[in-house]
């Protein structure tokens, strides 16, 4: 569980830190305070306001990537790939809890999540992003290298926006990432 400040709330909802703390006075965000005095808002708590009163993700600078994959050697692969130009801010996780925690706390604007890992996999963390009000409309490119026939159509029906079957060319990867993020140059 992360927790947050009244700094990080207002930087956030673009807002001043007293007008956080007024939302706190008046009820409608839940805070602790600290032995020092300086409230404390739980991550878990924020999203909830944040859904609770339609408060939108911040949408200035880069797009931010989320990759989830249990194969390091294409994970690099795909960070070098989409780092070169410097278009995206990237995180990286290598299975389905690891990457949960990060949709949490990084709140990418698409995840591109294999879907064989060990533990929770891929069709399993699709469902559970798209069924977070506040991440549910995060773009998810799945990824495979296990030829399974309906592998593509189960993970379409999960929630998955795209689909690619490994091995692909990085070129393939940039051009559905851009297509997902609504930044393709035609």
């Amino acid at each position: 569980m992360r927790f947050l400040t009244t700094g990080e709330i207002a930087t956030a909802c673009q807002v001043t830190i007293p007008t956080v703390k007024r939302w706190i006075a008046e009820g409608h965000l839940a805070a602790f305070k600290t032995a020092g005095g300086h409230y404390r808002i739980t991550d878990d708590e924020f999203r909830r306001f944040q859904t609770a009163y339609r408060i939108p993700e911040p949408t200035e600078g880069q797009p931010r990537i989320l990759i989830v994959d249990d194969d390091t050697a294409l994970l690099e692969s795909m960070v070098e790939a989409l780092t070169w130009d410097q278009a995206y801010k990237l995180e990286t996780a290598t299975d389905g809890y690891e990457g949960l925690i990060k949709v949490g706390t990084f709140h990418p604007h698409l995840l591109i999540l294999d879907l064989r890992m060990p533990g929770l996999d891929g069709f399993q963390v699709c469902r559970k992003v798209k069924a977070d009000p506040v991440m549910h409309s995060a773009k998810i490119l799945a990824i495979t290298a296990y030829p399974e026939r309906e592998a593509g159509e189960r993970i379409m029906q999960a929630g998955a926006d795209g689909f690619l079957e490994k091995p692909f060319e990085l070129e393939a990867l940039k051009t559905e990432v851009a297509r997902l993020l609504g930044t393709l140059q035609e």
